[in-house]
């Protein structure tokens, strides 16, 4: 079992998640999505409400659904309007109908690119830090083929030394074949390795399967509950790694 102490100074390799840890939702947009289907809403609050239903849909990953699933999709969708104030206090059938347009509304290839566009502005200098000191970094990703190119897209590609997209080979988190397979192409062993993300049962578990560190983004502290290392974000967690590696 993996220690819950990570010894960030003897890491040489960073596993990143894409989604909610390079590439966030731009807020501001599917607070537009949400507003066209009947349900106008501040992006902060939907910020908020989004990062509140993660711990939902990782549940449901632990019973071995798919993250690319539409039904588990539509499911975070429902999460998510349930914590908003608007739709929470609505009837069963009202919210069912709003995360059914909302659903259709985003799995458009136009709305996800734009969904997923997001980038911290903190985020680019820390993995040019992260490189600076010789550390690798490699996206490992449940995606439909297409995480590569929206990286390019956002100009966090050249940042980073490879992508491992699921759709591209074949296995998906947590499942122990996409790490060990991100684990060959950066020539890295396990014990040196630190995978990064944002949903317990797919990175954290995933990554412990392979024999990897694992640290949870928590950016709201909805997962305090839960056994494993956290950081608000990846600028607080590349910090952490210098921190450490400076200090030895």
């Amino acid at each position: 079992m993996i220690s819950s102490a990570i010894p960030f100074a003897e890491i040489e390799t960073v596993f990143l998640d894409a989604g909610h840890t390079l590439l966030c939702w731009d807020y501001g947009f599917a607070s537009e999505l949400l507003a066209d289907v009947g349900f106008p809403c501040d992006p902060a609050v939907l910020a908020r409400a989004e990062a509140a239903a993660r711990p939902q849909l990782s549940r449901l990953i632990s019973r071995g659904r798919s993250t690319e699933g539409e039904q588990v999709f539509l499911a975070y969708v429902r999460w998510i309007l349930d914590a908003l104030p608007p739709t929470g206090e609505l009837a069963e059938a009202e919210r069912a109908g709003a995360a059914a347009r909302l659903l259709r509304a985003i799995r458009t290839p136009e709305a996800q690119d734009r969904l997923w566009s997001h980038v911290p502005p903190d985020l680019p200098p820390a993995l040019a830090r992260l490189r600076g000191c010789g550390l690798r970094l490699v996206v490992v990703s449940n995606s439909d083929g297409t995480v590569e190119a929206k990286l390019a897209a956002a100009g966090l590609r050249d940042l980073l030394h490879s992508v491992v997209d699921s759709h591209v080979v074949g296995s998906e988190k947590p499942e122990r074949a996409i790490f060990e397979h991100a684990l060959r192409l950066a020539k890295s062993r396990p014990e040196r390795t630190l995978h990064v993300g944002d949903l317990y049962h797919a990175d954290v578990v995933g990554a412990r399967g392979a024999g990897l560190h694992a640290v949870l983004l928590d950016p709201y502290g909805d997962w305090r509950d839960f056994d494993c290392e956290r950081a608000r974000d990846v600028a607080e967690l590349a910090q952490r790694i210098l921190t450490s590696r400076n200090r030895d």
